[in-house]
Formats: structure tokens, C-alpha cells, sequence
């Protein structure tokens, strides 16, 4: 297991997990592929289902009498896989995983007070992985890999440090039928790069660390909200503006604003009153330069982001707890042929810590022979 913080190393006290998985997947073949396809080597998209057994990860707090711990985790994910190298009987491939898990043990404030990790049942699943596979016959193959899995609530609930786990993969694949050889394939429109304007509207959910942090040791313990496990649920407003260039089929990069309206700075103020902040400012604003690259399969993209704050004035517990900078990785999935509508979601996080859960919707503007696309 890999602690988020030192907080959190403190904490952990046995690392012992073991993670099984079960998944059937679909391989793109060269005489159905679409461009994308071609691209990306034939990949595959999968469906699985995942058994964490984490209940040997024991936590507890120095000097404490007892042990808390994480039980297990049991989720549901789509994925992405495609070769880096291949050969006859050989190939080395990556994948990624998204899905929702479901946790046997979160957080309790009196039966489980030390699990940090996980506060809620359910949680975000983010998984990736590297392979080294072998055919041992036409349709059997072996599989040897190192794996990180990351399960975390998105701040939506309290506490959420999140589960990161490394390890060794072994495993075994059936071919249903076996593979068919692949052929350069002559695309009849290449790619002309162009600019886009990528212009979305948001929405974004979180708890708050300093509520949090009132209740676990500033509260007495005759009090209902002692060691609680309902956090009110505090929601803003998001717009994100990026110029992009989109280099390639596959890819394109850029770089813009990110400006988030925070009505609730009021609580938080009253809050680090209580914390016994004293002397700091709060603004209802936030904006943020952020460069960002997004990777392209059909009607998904996925995107990460890294952002540096302009302006961010969100008093003392933030201040302690947050970095000058934060990063996000999500989704998109696009509406309409051309691609320039999309929905999706995105987590956002200071140095693996989460923040805060977003929801989106978006548009993209685009120039040249951008406008003639049709991605599906």
C-alpha cells in the first residue's frame, strides 16, 4: 500500500493485500477497424470484476489500544489495453481501468475509528497496469505485470485519503478464437492537424476537511456530531476554458483557465474560526492556469491536466492541507458525430488528495479542417 501522506504512513501498520480479477474483452481486428483501431495497434475494451482482499491492511494511531482496518473491496470497471511491442508469441501492453467499488469496512467513528482510507461504500476506481504476456498456444496465453489501483470517494465524504496499492500480476487468457494477423492499413483521409477551443460548464461536489477535522478533535464526546459519518455535501460552479491543438488522430495538448465559484466560503470561515485560524481570506473565486492533454478512441477521451492558482483565497484550513497547484484526470464521451459536444467527469486532487468530484458538460470549437471531422 502506498501512504498519500505522512499522516497516513504513520497509520498503515501491515501492507498485505492480494487482488483478484475477472474480465472477457473485446479485440479490435484488422478487417473491421476503424482508423482509431489502426492507430492504437487493435487494442481491446473490456468489461471486469475485481475482489480486493485488504482485510490484512491493519491501521492504527500511536498509542491507541485498538486496530482498525479496510476489509475488502469488491468493484466494477471497463478498460483499455493496447501493445507496445508485439511478435509472434510475445507483446508488452498497458492498461487502463475506470470504474465503481464497494468497500466492506469504511470508516466508522467508534467501530473503526483509524480507517482514514475509505469513509463511504462506495468509491471511484481508477487502475493501470503493464504486461508482459505470452502464447503458449493459438488461443492460451500467460500473463506476467505490475499493477496500481487507486479507489478513493473524491472527497465527496469524510475522511478519504484513499486506497493505493501496488503489486505483481500474474494471470491466464483464453483467445475464443485465435488472433488473426495484422497488415498496415492505407488510410483514405489522412489527418490535417487544427486548433479547437475547448469551452465547458461544471458542476463539482466535496466535503470539507475542516468539518472534518472539528469533529474528530474538536468536539466533545457527548456531542452528535462526535466522530459522525454525515458531512454536508458543499457543490460549486465550474467554467473551463482551453486553446488546444490536436497534433494527431490520437492526440492533442494545450493549455487555458480554469475558474471555479465557491458560494460557501462562509462556512469555511466559520470553520477556521473554530480550528483557531486567525486573520485569513476567503474569496468566492478561484482561477487557475492549466495545461492539459487529452488522448482520443472513437467517441472517448480521456484527459489529464496539471494547474498553477492565480487567484485562490480559501482561508487557513486550505492553506495547511492544499498545494499551489493540483492535477485532474477524467473522461469525456462525445454526443454528436463531430465530437463538439461531450458530458463528462473528473477528479480533481492536490498531490493525490482529492478535492472535489466534477461533472460537465462541454463544447468544442474548432478550426480548419477541424470542422470537417467525423469521429465515428
Amino acid at each position: 500500500m502506498i501512504p498519500c501522506d505522512e499522516y497516513a504512513q504513520e497509520l498503515i501498520r501491515t501492507h498485505h493485500s492480494s487482488v483478484y480479477s475477472l474480465q472477457m474483452s473485446h479485440r479490435a481486428l484488422a478487417t473491421d477497424s476503424c482508423q482509431y483501431d489502426q492507430l492504437f495497434g487493435f487494442p481491446s475494451l473490456s468489461v471486469g470484476l475485481l475482489f480486493a482482499d485488504y482485510h490484512r491492511i491493519k491501521l492504527q494511531k500511536e498509542n491507541t489500544p485498538y486496530i482498525s482496518g479496510t476489509g475488502y473491496m469488491m468493484g466494477a470497471y471497463a478498460s483499455f489495453s493496447r501493445d507496445l511491442l508485439r511478435t509472434d508469441r510475445f507483446s508488452f501492453n498497458y492498461t487502463f481501468e475506470n470504474g465503481l467499488g464497494w468497500c466492506s469496512k469504511p470508516y466508522d467513528g467508534f467501530t473503526n475509528e483509524d480507517n482514514e482510507l475509505i469513509s463511504s461504500p462506495l468509491s471511484i476506481y481508477f487502475g493501470f497496469g503493464l504486461y508482459a504476456r505470452y502464447r503458449i498456444t493459438p488461443q492460451w496465453e500467460l500473463v506476467l505485470g505490475g499493477e496500481l489501483k487507486h479507489f478513493s470517494n473524491g472527497a465527496v465524504d469524510r475522511p478519504n485519503k484513499g486506497i493505493n496499492t501496488t503489486g505483481i500480476s500474474l494471470g491466464a487468457k483464453y483467445y475464443l478464437q485465435p488472433t488473426e494477423p495484422t497488415k498496415k492499413m492505407v488510410f483514405k483521409v489522412p489527418f490535417d492537424s487544427y486548433f479547437f477551443m475547448d469551452l465547458s460548464a461544471g458542476w463539482d461536489v466535496n466535503s470539507s476537511m475542516g468539518e472534518w477535522l472539528i469533529n474528530s478533535y474538536h468536539t466533545s464526546p457527548d456531542s452528535p456530531n462526535y466522530h459522525t459519518k454525515d458531512y454536508r455535501i458543499y457543490s460549486g460552479v465550474t467554467a473551463h476554458a482551453t486553446a488546444m491543438y490536436r497534433y494527431s488522430r490520437r492526440y492533442a495538448s494545450g493549455i487555458g483557465l480554469d475558474y471555479t465559484y465557491y458560494p460557501y466560503t462562509d462556512a469555511l470561515q466559520e470553520e477556521d474560526e473554530k480550528l483557531g485560524y486567525q486573520n485569513q481570506t476567503y474569496n468566492k473565486h478561484s482561477v487557475a492556469l492549466v495545461a492539459r492533454h487529452e488522448v482520443y478512441y472513437r467517441r472517448l477521451t480521456m484527459y489529464m491536466g496539471l494547474a498553477y492558482y492565480l487567484l485562490r483565497e480559501r482561508g487557513g484550513v486550505a492553506s495547511e492541507f492544499e498545494k499551489p497547484y493540483y492535477e485532474n484526470l477524467g473522461i469525456k464521451y462525445a454526443l454528436t458525430r463531430n465530437g463538439n459536444i461531450y458530458i463528462g467527469y473528473h477528479v480533481k486532487a492536490h498531490l493525490l488528495r482529492a478535492e472535489h468530484m466534477e461533472l460537465n458538460l462541454g463544447f468544442r470549437i474548432k478550426t480548419g479542417n477541424g470542422r470537417k471531422e467525423k469521429i465515428w
